[in-house]
């Protein structure tokens, strides 16, 4: 009796122990751990993402829905985000609930930013005209930015554009869905803005205006970066003079005491992407899927698939270990260009949707 006591309690002890050495042994088979994960060796990944999965029944969508309200939300979006369109009527009709609270509203429309889905530009016009002095009015208007255009998106757009009574920090969102889209019907209202002593309106304007491709707004963006321009201004520069620069200009113009931000390292890419022959793109779009920069990832995703790199996809759709929701949008852009993903125990495959 007391021998069975004794292996019990040592299997206890060396079953957590065997599962830390084989995610060990996993990692090291690359040379550059867990941020070189396209290294890994496919049969390790799989397997890792066989680690990962459910155990038990998955969740329904109502209950993920319902999930985003908790502390859980983070694997509730990302099986939200898996499941694609199929879960946007339970997602719109949880936000259109009277008892919805701000919190659970945020998580349910930044899913819906992720899919990305024309369906949704309704529900989220329905709550940006129900109460104009919403905390989530911001918020919403962002993710409005991230959905496909509408004239009636474009429409409430440009009543806030030029609201002057409109809070700035939310009429500001309005030049953001201008840039994200390149509109054109944005142009008159940044060139109002092109020259204003406000460095946070100034910003505003110039970014629409080198995301429609002009060229004159070179100096104005430099020389703000010089300046030091507000920090919430930086990035929004940044991506302007990517859109306008060679990769070199870049280099000459943005301060290098900001090389090591984020908006930086990203617009850089964006910059070298741009300049980039058809081969030279390869391993810029496998840069490019790391970047929160709104866009990068979708123009990295069609790209390699496009061009025949479906398969250097892999394995950034299967596992991300280090941001693991990542994964998850990755997937769901796959499929929005029109692919489809075998997801199984023995394969991780994306090949065409008419295959």
């Amino acid at each position: 009796m007391g021998k069975s006591q004794d292996t019990a309690h040592l299997t206890r002890i060396l079953l957590p122990l065997l599962f830390l050495v084989l995610i060990i042994g996993l990692f090291s088979s690359s040379p550059h751990n867990i941020f070189a994960q396209h290294e890994i060796a496919p049969e390790n990944w799989i397997e890792m993402r066989k680690m990962f999965r459910n155990e038990g029944p998955i969740p329904t969508i109502e209950e993920d829905v319902a999930a985003l309200a908790g502390g859980h939300a983070d694997r509730a979006a990302s099986r939200l985000i898996d499941r694609g369109p199929y879960a946007l009527p339970a997602i719109h009709a949880a936000l259109r609930s009277p008892e919805v609270e701000p919190l659970h509203a945020l998580r349910l429309l930044q899913v819906m930013g992720s899919l990305a889905d024309k369906s949704s530009v309704s529900v989220v016009l329905e709550l940006l005209k129900k109460d104009k002095k919403s905390p989530l009015r911001r918020d919403a208007l962002f993710i409005l930015a991230l959905l496909p255009v509408t004239e009636e998106s474009a429409a409430l757009i440009i009543d806030i554009a030029t609201d002057i009574n409109e809070n700035w920090n939310t009429r500001r969102m309005a030049f953001t869905w201008f840039g994200l889209h390149r509109d054109p019907r944005g142009r008159r209202y940044a060139e109002s803005l092109r020259a204003d002593p406000d460095p946070e309106r100034r910003t505003a304007g110039l970014f629409v205006l080198a995301r429609l491709g002009d060229k004159t707004v070179l100096e104005p963006v430099s020389q703000m970066l010089a300046s030091g321009p507000p920090a919430n201004s930086r990035d929004a520069l940044m991506f302007a003079l990517a859109e306008i620069t060679t990769p070199e200009e870049f280099e000459g113009r943005a301060p290098s005491s900001l090389a090591w931000s984020r908006g930086y390292k990203e617009s850089l890419i964006y910059a070298r992407y741009i300049a980039a022959g058809p081969q030279e793109k390869i391993p810029l779009c496998l840069e490019m899927l790391h970047s929160q920069t709104p866009g990068h990832r979708e123009l990295a995703v069609h790209y390699l698939l496009e061009n025949g790199y479906a398969r250097s996809l892999r394995p950034y759709a299967a596992i991300d270990l280090e941001a693991p929701g990542r994964a998850a949008v990755i997937r769901n852009e796959i499929r929005k260009a029109g692919w489809r993903i075998i997801d199984t125990d023995d394969e991780f495959k994306i090949e065409p949707a008419n295959n």
